[in-house]
């Protein structure tokens, strides 16, 4: 076996009960190079081995489909018992006109530690703090998903709406978010040309909502996405009031619009859409989900908890749309765990087979260099060692960021609690 891979050897669950596995990953290559029976496979006899006992077992690194990282600033300035609009006036509106990058690199650190610490390995970003800063707060993303050790899809979001009748502090955060259709796109093409071909980090064009975004900006921004082979995220029926803005301007429901831009050529297709949400959507609107290839990122414990609603699990299941699972923002959910969402619809949906619930969010996430979610050749070295009482070792690309419930690449006290603590004083 080449000096530079190593051998992971491990307990997996299966139909026919527990089995032991050698996985070969490479750390070069960021990948899994071979996986075999336990001592039957071409690695077996490596110099490096790493062994679990079967009381652990080895899964595939969770990818946090829909999160907002620098929320993690407001987790202790929330109330749980508000609802999305009381939440936003508090958190977002009240602050984020005044997020400098040391706000958005510790914030974020913050986030992507907690994600490490419960299994996440991919966290997929939607980011909109740019406060008429061009990439500045962008690269701070960037740079604390690189300093944790996490794999990052992030979505460089536009907004180009502004609301007239917003109260001050929000009308001052939406001012602060918009950018103009070419601002945004020669901004995204920097930060696009300047991550590059960085293996752990994608950059890909990301839209907010249709409040917040014009049809044009909607249109050109999934034509851009197309145009890269990246996934372009959206915030999706999030509110009964995404439905009833669409019915009042355009006379059709969210998703019915995007239908149209199919129609009338605006765009070439919808499966570079990657969807958030999707709670007030109706049969048809599944329907034409399903029939353009629109992925969907539910985020249960979020909806519940800012009383957005719930969507559709069931339906979306029987149309065989793709479903992954996020958590949001650390300030609007309990925590940060994929696996925390698993459970949550475990119990909201009895009717539906566990076994497709634990496979959500699994395989086929478009990560452009490599398959994620799968312990298979070829798939992303992406792996969880799980105990009965939590997460102990998290591989990304095969390299150690968490070992013993410890992260290695920064210490989350020293690093990021007790500075950000300081910088929070003044709020």
């Amino acid at each position: 076996m080449p000096a530079d891979r190593f051998l992971v050897r491990g307990w997996v669950d299966d139909e026919s009960g527990p089995r032991q596995l050698d996985m070969e990953l490479d750390p070069e290559r960021g990948l899994i190079h071979s996986v075999s029976p336990s001592g039957k496979g071409p690695g077996s006899c490596g110099i490096d081995k790493v062994e679990y006992d079967d009381s652990l077992r080895l899964l595939p690194g969770d990818v946090n489909a829909h999160s907002h990282p620098e929320q993690s600033l407001y987790v202790d300035r929330v109330d749980p018992s508000w609802d999305l609009s009381t939440w936003c006036r508090n958190t977002i509106y009240r602050y984020s006109v005044e997020l400098t990058p040391e706000h958005i690199y510790l914030g974020c650190c913050r986030a992507f530690a907690h994600m490490l610490l419960l299994g996440v390995t991919t966290a997929v970003v939607s980011f909109y703090c740019h406060n008429r800063r061009g990439n500045e707060l962008d690269r701070e993303v960037v740079r604390a998903a690189r300093d944790t050790g996490i794999r990052l899809f992030f979505g460089r979001m536009h907004y180009d709406l502004v609301s007239t009748e917003a109260y001050p502090e929000k009308r001052a955060s939406q001012e602060s978010y918009f950018e103009t259709i070419p601002e945004y796109e020669t901004a995204f093409r920097e930060l696009f040309m300047e991550v590059g071909s960085d293996p752990l980090v994608v950059v890909a064009p990301a839209l907010h909502s249709f409040h917040a975004n014009t049809l044009d900006a909607v249109a050109r921004g999934i034509r851009l996405g197309e145009s890269l082979g990246r996934s372009v995220q959206f915030h999706l029926s999030e509110d009964r009031g995404d439905v009833s803005l669409c019915q009042e301007k355009y006379g059709m429901r969210p998703v019915e619009v995007l239908d149209d831009f199919v129609r009338r050529k605006r765009v070439t297709g919808l499966s570079a859409l990657l969807a958030s949400d999707g709670i007030w959507t109706d049969d048809r609107e599944k329907d034409l989900m399903a029939s353009h290839r629109v992925r969907l990122v539910l985020n249960p414990r979020m909806n519940r908890r800012v009383k957005a609603g719930r969507a559709d699990l069931p339906g979306y299941l029987q149309r065989r749309i793709p479903l992954f699972l996020g958590t949001d923002g650390e300030a609007s959910n309990e925590d940060l765990s994929v696996e925390g969402e698993r459970r949550f619809l475990e119990g909201e949906f009895p009717q539906v087979d566990p076994a497709l619930i634990r496979d959500m969010g699994r395989g086929d996430f478009p990560f452009p260099h490599c398959p994620l979610g799968r312990l298979a050749p070829g798939s992303a070295a992406d792996l969880k060692v799980v105990s009965p009482y939590g997460v102990r070792d998290v591989y990304v690309a095969g390299n150690v960021v968490v070992r013993n419930g410890t992260l290695r690449k920064l210490d989350l006290s020293r690093d990021v609690e007790v500075p950000l603590k300081k910088l929070l004083s003044g709020w």
